[in-house]
């Protein structure tokens, strides 16, 4: 994958999983337990929920997972040239809206 330098490539395959996992409506954390080996520690499940909430982000269900990350990666080039990152809604809101 390219952009490593940014993000390393398992975090960019448990960003496209717990994407993949919001689409189909399924339990995150069962889901991306199971789609990758090994499978990811529940926090890092949990942070990848929190990045889909920034508002740079503004994760909404039906994306293309590679759409979703091209975002993340935008954020992390903006957040490492000093832009801040503020939240654009309540984590427990992501699944609740659809």
């Amino acid at each position: 994958m390219e952009d490593e330098h940014l993000m390393l490539a398992d975090q960019q395959r448990l960003v496209l999983a717990v994407v993949d996992a919001l689409n189909r409506g399924t339990d995150v954390h069962t889901a991306v337990r199971a789609a990758l080996t090994p499978p990811p520690a529940a926090v890092d499940v949990d942070a990848v929920l929190e990045i889909l909430a920034l508002a740079p982000v503004a994760f909404t269900r039906g994306e293309r997972p590679a759409a979703v990350l091209a975002r993340i990666l935008t954020a992390i080039e903006i957040h490492s040239e000093g832009g801040e990152l503020a939240p654009h809604q309540a984590i427990g809101e992501l699944d609740d809206r659809y």
